[in-house]
């Protein structure tokens, strides 16, 4: 006669299992899954860990960018952002200090043509354009693009 039994091997447990003990269906109940969260909590905070910023959250200007998206997503300035032109512009030369990172313009990533195309500033996009494509996530991409041709107008 068989029976089951359970041997330690340091940080690991084996478990022998008889064919009896397969024999009677599972009792143990699964919680629900939880549904994915966006860029943008239900409690209205940001997501940082969401795959759709990419990994810029946590890129070498990671910092930068968090601050420059924060100050534009808690923006009441009119239009949206106005007010977080410094954090765009520290974001923007963070980004020209790692060209190999940040740069989509050689063309070896095909995967944001779409968005590079709405974002381009000399076709007009709206930052309500951009949010359409990306589900929200390309709002703060929208007004870096902006705030990038304005900073170089004034440069």
């Amino acid at each position: 006669m068989a029976f089951s039994y359970c041997k330690s091997f340091g940080k690991d447990k084996v478990i022998f299992a008889t064919k009896e003990d397969h024999a009677v269906p599972s009792t143990i109940e699964l919680p629900p899954p939880e549904a994915p969260q966006g860029l943008i909590s239900k409690n209205g905070d940001i997501n940082w860990s969401c795959p759709c910023l990419g990994g810029m959250a946590t890129g070498p200007c990671g910092v930068d960018f968090r601050e420059a998206f924060s100050c534009f997503h808690y923006s009441e300035a009119e239009p949206k952002g106005s007010d977080c032109y410094e954090a765009f512009r520290q974001m923007q030369d963070c980004f020209q200090q790692y060209p190999t990172v940040y740069n989509k313009a050689n063309g070896a990533d095909d995967d944001d043509d779409a968005l590079g195309d709405v974002m381009n500033a000399e076709n007009g996009a709206s930052v309500k354009d951009v949010d359409e494509l990306s589900g929200g996530a390309g709002a703060a991409a929208a007004v870096a693009t902006t705030t990038s041709t304005a900073i170089s107008k004034a440069d």
